[in-house]
């Protein structure tokens, strides 16, 4: 027992230095951990923000899925918004053409013209202007699914009519 007294007392330098080390370790994973709980904390608080202070995280939690209830509600509702929206605009005029032209072959320039107005289905009108030097008529004509069914077309309106067709 005296030789383990005496290697003790011999290495006592060297075991302080060795408990210091395990002291400073430790210090360091309590800083460490007291980081990770402080960080913890602090998305805790977040996520249980509330008005009332004295509410529990029920029912924070019971707010928080009535909020995503509403705001699903709201989507729904706007889908279905979107999708009379989409029904309409099949109908909607958004294809056009103009083609200006010299009806009668003489001076008076290209003061003619046929525009066609088309809607996603490629049906419409096509209304045309003859236009000569003492008069002038307007036509009106009819466009299902891209042809005219109950009216002949000019060269001039099927090329408004394909033109519109292809969108240009």
């Amino acid at each position: 027992m005296s030789d383990f007294n005496a290697t003790l007392i011999d290495n006592l330098a060297y075991i302080f230095i060795f408990l210091g080390i395990i002291i400073l370790l430790l210090i360091g994973f309590v800083i460490h951990l007291e980081k990770r709980l402080s960080d913890m904390k602090k998305r805790y608080r977040k996520i249980m923000m509330s008005d009332d202070e004295n509410s529990n995280a029920q029912q924070i939690l019971v707010k928080h899925g009535e909020k995503i209830n509403s705001a699903i509600e709201t989507e729904e509702k706007l889908n279905n918004e979107l999708a009379q929206m989409k029904e309409l605009m099949k109908h909607a005029i958004s294809r056009m053409a103009v083609v200006r032209f010299n009806a009668f072959h003489d001076d008076t320039a290209e003061l003619s013209y046929c525009i066609a107005l088309l809607d996603a289905e490629n049906s419409g009108v096509i209304i045309s202007s003859l236009t000569g030097r003492d008069f002038s008529r307007s036509y009106v004509k009819p466009i299902v699914k891209g042809t005219s069914e109950t009216y002949k077309l000019t060269k001039e309106e099927e090329q408004a009519l394909r033109d519109a067709s292809a969108g240009k």
